[in-house]
């Protein structure tokens, strides 16, 4: 179990830096090519791709929890076959709406500029049937999932998105406009569909119809009572960060919601490797009966989380604006402060938990979730409207982090009530992991300093100057063990050798 865990966390890791470099390369394409109220209205109308949060009915996470619970069985193919109905029962009227209401929901809700409307509704268009398809291809990616086979997934996903940003990139270069990269979306989604599909029926085979009159109703009721809660969680979640580019619409402008999209599509390059290598942990879990082994991981792997995201986190706070410098060149500080800001109190706040958020919606308290994505919406839209008059764009970016914090606390308080376990082992270690984030950032200050604010050698030495820190620091303070580094590393390797010898352990 544990080497396909790893096999397919791996994978994943390889398919998010494989989409970094792609959207790396091809935004600053893109706003050089459209300038920057176009790509803010291709943010905005992107948000139509959170459309699965209205008609998933948190159908392909049940899915996945029901395979992986009852393995290969005639009840699992009426639930894949029931889940595949539902879903297009609940897609197709919602796809039909959107389009019959296009004008209104781009003018009036999205706040799209009229003089872009045009190229805008098009965009729209495709992105709508785009969507559909995705969310169809969702129940067979499912099956994979539920098979411990993410690492297809991740493949296939990686696919699309060379396929999917490879498109975009060549419509750019060639002069076209927001029309045309709406049918390259289109066009990515549906052989992402084809191949999904192949590869699903490939490792399941083939699904009977056998007893699915019969066991309709009854499958149809077990999916949603589940399936229902983690919806309720994903329609929340809709009105915290694509609310959130609402706000930037209608009280302050379509160009700045490029800005925190920007910050965004920076958060998401990290959050899918931390995300990639957590999302193997929901099938497993949904297979453990045994609270004592969940226990054990979601207390290891928060912890060790830690370990890793507080170096990182001092990395981003020195490096960020020297990248935002050379990679897009233009409102350097207002998208460098965004994305730090952004991406730190996700990182700490977020990432960190996610072994614990897992486990609530493997373990029938998927109804934890909701309230967990509601305090990120209310706290988001209070802090905003009770500062934008004060601070303007920068009230979304407190909201933000008000909502992150809130969720944390709530997230542990859930951990503790019913896996009676916290992050830390005492109050010391939480001590010595905040003095080594507080010396990492200052020696990393210290080498901006040095280097004089050159941008280049910035990026180059401080990832290496922080790591070397890290490592004294966690020696100094003997936050790292012997068994740790055999857990994470293998016993009989050089790493391992390498990182005991370091460790005097």
């Amino acid at each position: 179990m544990k080497k396909i865990l790893v096999k397919n966390s791996l994978f994943g890791i390889v398919q998010a830096i494989i989409n970094m470099l792609l959207v790396f390369f091809a935004i600053p394409i893109f706003i050089k090519t459209l300038g920057n109220e176009s790509y803010g209205v291709f943010a905005l109308v992107m948000v139509i791709g959170n459309l699965n949060s209205f008609t998933n009915l948190g159908l392909t996470n049940a899915l996945v929890k029901f395979i992986a619970e009852q393995g290969y069985s005639a009840e699992t193919n009426i639930d894949i076959l029931v889940s595949f109905i539902l879903l297009i029962t609940a897609l197709l009227p919602l796809t039909i709406i959107a389009i019959f209401f296009n004008k209104f929901i781009l003018l009036v809700i999205l706040k799209v500029p009229l003089s872009v409307f045009a190229p805008a509704r098009e965009l729209y268009l495709w992105v709508i049937w785009a969507n559909f398809l995705l969310m169809v291809g969702q129940v067979f990616g499912s099956i994979l999932d539920a098979l411990q086979k993410i690492y297809i997934t991740s493949l296939l996903q990686t696919i699309y998105n060379i396929v999917y940003w490879g498109l975009i990139i060549i419509i750019l270069l060639l002069g076209y406009n927001l029309r045309e990269i709406g049918a390259a979306i289109f066009i990515s989604a549906l052989i992402w569909l084809v191949i999904t599909f192949m590869s699903a029926i490939k490792a399941w085979g083939k699904i009977s119809f056998n007893g699915v009159i019969k066991g309709f109703r009854n499958s149809t009721k077990k999916q949603l009572n589940y399936g229902l809660k983690i919806y309720s969680g994903g329609l929340i979640n809709f009105l915290y960060e694509p609310f959130s580019k609402l706000l930037i619409s209608h009280f302050i402008g379509v160009t700045e919601v490029g800005f925190y999209d920007l910050a965004l599509r920076l958060r998401n390059q990290l959050w899918g490797f931390i995300g990639k290598i957590f999302y193997p942990l929901f099938p497993f879990m949904a297979e453990q009966y045994d609270k004592s082994i969940i226990r054990k991981y979601v207390h290891e792997l928060e912890q060790k989380m830690f370990f890793v995201i507080l170096p990182l986190v001092a990395i981003i706070i020195i490096i960020m604006h020297p990248f935002i410098q050379i990679w897009i060149g233009k409102n350097v500080n207002i998208i460098a402060i965004s994305s730090i800001i952004i991406i730190s109190f996700h990182l700490i706040g977020s990432s960190t938990v996610i072994p614990n958020y897992q486990f609530l919606l493997s373990k029938d308290l998927a109804e934890k979730t909701i309230i967990l994505q509601l305090s990120n919406f209310v706290f988001n839209t209070l802090f905003f409207i009770i500062t934008v008059n004060f601070v303007g764009y920068y009230a979304l970016i407190i909201g933000n982090v008000a909502a992150i914090m809130s969720s944390f606390i709530l997230s542990l308080y859930y951990q503790k009530k019913y896996l009676d376990s916290m992050i830390f082992d005492s109050t010391l270690q939480l001590f010595k992991l905040i003095t080594s984030f507080i010396i990492m950032v200052i020696c990393g200050l210290l080498l901006k300093i040095i280097l004089k604010g050159n941008n280049i050698p910035i990026l180059v030495f401080s990832p290496f100057i922080i790591g070397l820190v890290t490592l004294f620091l966690y020696k100094m303070f003997n936050l790292l063990k012997r068994d740790d580094i055999y857990r994470y590393f293998g016993t009989n390797n050089k790493l391992s050798i390498i990182l005991c010898r370091i460790y005097n352990n």
